[in-house]
């Protein structure tokens, strides 16, 4: 393990043209070389690379020295403390962007009280406003704007009373817990998570047709072991059929390590109630997106303009507003994987900011506890390509893109929804046509 109590580190000359060889290969196509590089030019890229990534985890809220944990620990650069605060100067990248004043946080936040943003607390609030809409503002004008904008949204908030239970975790990638949410489910939408036990960095969600498939939920575990070329030492889950065969691969992936959760004990079985870490993120998923999206199904329903029971209703839903679910999810993941787990009472659970208790968890006395593959990472694609499915496009059957096709034009050339006004009237002019 590194010790990473000196800041001041340094990158062997060896290792620079694997780092660039490996970034290359990003860039260019599979089996051509890569391109030569001179010395001036490989500075180049490297420097580009570094200014790039330090703008983008400043501006995310990170501190210098956490950026350069991130840096050498996620991406192996070394780059000393000073030269990270001198590339922050020199780019004058700042976290409050001192243009914005009260009309546009005012404007930002009644186009998010108009959407999901409506069950935001101010602590939520305030990580929106920088993320989607680049203005910054103290918590403190969040929160007093929030309190005379939505004052029942306020009271009703501030009612709420958690109750957390004691959960001890090795480090990231020790136990991943995976499951799926079906209060979307009556009106045509599936959504599975997975979220890393120590870190609580969630580490995909995805809306679609169908989150009891095996071979849906397959795809996003060997997407997910592709990312970090390597495989979790325990993946826990209820007992959904939908898990029998993500059970297999994690197992057959464990086979040949000797470790003491190898083979059948790296795959734990538990009462959905008591997988206390991905029950515990539906509540925020819920708070944070998808309850505004099922008091809207629930709306549509009330006044007529939706059946449930009639699949041409739940299929032009799925294709107006599976695309708009999906980017309000993705946005919820960003500022989950971004905000400050505060202190608990239980010394035992680490708190701070999940993407760095999971990219740099040495700071907090853990080590990253995947386990190699023993496989190459092209075994686990063709693997994937053979036993898992993708999402379908658009969110809906192939037949329905078909009879829009028929009726409205190529969808390939159809501009989809960008606001929920616009899906709203998109499915009315579907349903009425249909």
């Amino acid at each position: 393990m590194r010790n990473i109590g000196n800041l001041s580190f340094s990158m062997p000359r060896a290792r620079l043209p694997i780092f660039v060889f490996i970034f290359a290969s990003f860039l260019g196509v599979a089996g051509q070389p890569p391109p030569f590089y001179t010395a001036a030019a490989l500075g180049e890229l490297v420097e580009d690379l570094s200014d790039d990534l330090i703008q983008h985890y400043y501006t995310a809220g990170f501190t210098a020295i956490q950026i350069l944990l991130l840096l050498h620990m996620r991406h192996e650069i070394s780059i000393g403390i000073r030269r990270i605060r001198q590339i922050i100067r020199r780019l004058r990248v700042r976290r409050v962007d001192r243009r914005s004043n009260v009309n546009d946080i005012i404007n930002a936040i009644t186009f998010e009280l108009r959407g999901s943003g409506q069950n935001l607390g101010y602590r939520a609030m305030w990580r929106r406003l920088r993320i989607r809409h680049e203005i910054s503002a103290t918590q403190r004008v969040v929160r007093e704007l929030l309190s005379a904008m939505d004052p029942d949204g306020v009271e009703r908030r501030s009612n709420r009373r958690l109750h957390r239970r004691r959960y001890v975790n090795r480090g990231p990638n020790h136990v991943i817990h995976i499951d799926g949410y079906d209060k979307l489910k009556p009106y045509g939408f599936a959504v599975h998570s997975a979220i890393d036990g120590f870190s609580r960095k969630v580490l995909w969600l995805k809306v679609g047709r169908s989150n009891n498939n095996p071979r849906y939920i397959t795809r996003f575990f060997l997407d997910y072991i592709s990312l970090i070329n390597g495989v979790p030492r325990i993946v826990r889950s209820d007992r959904g059929t939908e898990n029998c065969q993500i059970r297999d691969v994690q197992i057959a992936l464990r086979w040949y390590h000797d470790d003491e959760f190898h083979r059948y004990k790296s795959f734990m079985y538990g009462r959905s109630t008591s997988n206390q870490r991905i029950e515990s993120w539906w509540g925020h998923v819920g708070r944070l997106s998808s309850r505004f999206w099922i008091e809207l199904f629930k709306q549509f329903r009330d006044n007529g303009g939706l059946d449930n029971t009639n699949p041409i209703h739940v299929e032009a839903l799925r294709f107006c507003f599976t695309n708009l679910i999906q980017r309000d999810l993705d946005l919820v993941v960003q500022e989950w994987n971004q905000h400050r787990i505060r202190s608990q009472a239980n010394e035992e659970s680490p708190y701070g900011i999940p993407d760095l208790m999971y990219y740099v968890p040495e700071i907090y006395g853990a080590e990253d506890n995947k386990m190699p593959l023993a496989y190459s990472l092209d075994e686990v694609q063709e693997t994937a390509n053979n036993i898992s499915l993708d999402f379908p496009p658009y969110g809906c059957s192939q037949e329905f893109v078909e009879v829009v096709n028929q009726y409205v034009g190529d969808v390939h050339n159809f501009q989809l929804p960008e606001s929920v006004e616009e899906a709203t009237e998109l499915y009315e002019y579907l349903v009425n046509l249909l």
